[in-house]
Parts: structure tokens; sequence; C-alpha cells
């Protein structure tokens, strides 16, 4: 009997027996331990112990889930009661009571709470993110309509300069003047570009105005957003390559390495006196390129190269 009573107190969860009236009949040492802690005594009944679990005598002692009935011990421990009921050998009806260690089990459900929290801070975010997609679209509109503008308006500066050092009459400076207008204007309708826009025309158009031919080896990528990146490098290189080093030819060459398609740009101009600065063209032009997921970079010696490397995402028709 002895032998059963000790491995009755040692089991690893508390437990207790009340006959059908409610007295205790049979409990375990750690079941007294609890019972210590909840009461400041042993308890007698079923009715006792009921009530100290529906509002604890010690403050220290707090209800986590009251559907489950587990608490907090001032130890620490998370323990959840139960009762069931148990049937003797002779019909005799006792209430069973557990209170079974369930610590690791209500960290592990802390640990799922915080982590939902923070996937439901995510998808607000994301949802957030998505709601504003088309303010983002359009910032990026705005960004490459600027950068456009930053170029053209070089471009009428540049063309003036060659106006006004060849002596051309003064219809052709107004022109000038008026290419520089458009350039403003065109940051207000961006909306109104011809459908069959072609960028990278549109950049060979101009350098061919200011007196700089662009020879490229390799062929363009199909990608409408790849072909505007790319001439949104070649514009930066041409207003350049005629400001800075007074040069009067282009080298493109174009690379489709599978995943990335890059595009290296030099010039026959003077080459670089010390290393490149970025000012605000090259700047933004960088910001668009890491935007888009790629990479630049700027070789001043011992000659010039702008090198962008850009991801291809399959050759849709973006």
């Amino acid at each position: 009997m002895n032998v059963i009573k000790e491995s009755f107190d040692n089991l690893p969860i508390a437990v207790c027996f009340f006959d059908s009236h409610g007295l205790v009949r049979l409990v375990n040492r750690r079941m007294l331990e609890i019972s210590s802690i909840l009461l400041g005594t042993e308890f007698q009944t079923l009715f006792e112990l009921r009530f100290a679990l529906a509002s604890p005598p010690n403050k220290e002692v707090y209800i986590v889930d009251k559907n489950s009935l587990v608490f907090c011990f001032p130890d620490g421990k998370f323990l959840r009661f139960e009762e069931k009921e148990v049937i003797g050998k002779n019909n005799e009806r006792y209430t069973q009571v557990t209170a079974a260690d369930v610590t690791n089990l209500a960290v592990h459900q802390k640990e799922l709470r915080e982590e939902n929290n923070r996937l439901a801070d995510a998808n607000r975010r994301v949802k957030q993110l998505y709601d504003n997609m088309a303010e983002i679209v359009r910032e990026g509109e705005i960004l490459s309509m600027k950068m456009r503008v930053h170029d053209d308006i070089g471009h009428s500066i540049l063309s003036a300069r060659k106006a006004l050092l060849t002596n051309e009459n003064i219809d052709t400076i107004k022109d000038n003047a008026a290419v520089w207008e458009k350039s403003i204007e065109l940051l207000y309708h961006s909306n109104n570009m011809p459908d069959d826009f072609d960028d990278i025309a549109y950049a060979k158009e101009r350098a061919a105005a200011i007196g700089i031919t662009v020879f490229e080896n390799g062929d363009f990528p199909k990608s409408k957003c790849l072909r505007r990146l790319i001439a949104l490098a070649l514009r930066e290189s041409v207003t350049n390559c005629a400001r800075h080093a007074d040069g009067t030819e282009i080298y493109l060459t174009l690379k489709n390495e599978a995943v990335f398609f890059t595009a290296k740009i030099t010039n026959n101009g003077k080459t670089p006196e010390r290393e490149i600065t970025e000012g605000g063209g090259l700047s933004a032009l960088r910001k668009r390129i890491e935007k888009s997921g790629g990479k630049m970079q700027i070789q001043s010696l011992p000659f010039f190269e702008l090198s962008v490397s850009l991801p291809i995402k399959g050759e849709e028709d973006d």
C-alpha cells in the first residue's frame, strides 16, 4: 500500500479524488503543494477547490484562460485544471481533479499570438501598400518625367550653346528655347505621350540633334520597361558627353545574359581628369535603376564607362 501511495505522490501531474459528497479521499503530494499556494492551506472539499479556482485567494495566482481553466502560478508555471467523473467497482462515483503543467504549451501559444499579431500588422501594411499602389506608380512616373525634363533642358542648353558658338540665326535659338518650354510642359502632360512612343529612338534623335552619333553593338530588349531604363542611361550619357567630354560619338554595348540585361556606355570624348562625382542626373538615374532591382556602376579611369545591369523578368511588354 505504501508503494502505491509513494507512486501516486510521485506522479508528474497533480491529482486528487473526491467522493460523491465532495469530500477529498485521495490526493498526491503535487496537488497538496498547489493547494497550499492557491489557498494557503489544504483543501478538504471539492467545493472549496472550485471556489478557490473561481476566485483565487492568492492574488499572485491569476486565470489565463477561463474556458480551459488555465492558471498562472507565482513560480511562472501554467497549470490546467480538469474535472472528470470516475466510477469505482461498486458503481461508486468519484470526481477526479487534475492539474497538468502546460507551461511549454502556454509559451508556444503566446509566441503564436505574437507572431499572428506581427502577421496581422504585415497584412495591414501590405493592404496599405496595395491601396496606395496607384500613388506609388504615379510617383514613379513623375520621377521618370523629371529625369526626362532634366535631360531635355540639358539638351536645349547644349543646343543653344552650339548655336551661339556657330553664329546660327535667332530663329534657331528661339527653337531651342521652345524645346525648354516643351520640356517643362511635359512634366504636366505625361499622359499625352503617344502609345507608339519609343524611348530608344527618342534618345538617339536627341543625341543627333546636338551632334552626337550613337553606335550600338547588340540588340535592344523587347521589354518597354528595360528599353525605357536603357534610354534614360543613354540620354544621361549623351548629355554628359557633350557637356564635359566634348565628345561626338557614343558607343553602346548591349548583352542579354539570361537573368540580367547589361548595357555599357562609353564615348570618344576626353578622359575624366578625376573620379566622377554623381550629380543630380546620375543620382536620379541610379535611384531609378536600383528601384527596378538593377545595378549601376561608373568607371572614371582609364576611360569613362557607365554600366547598368537590369533584371529580366520575362520579356513582357510592360
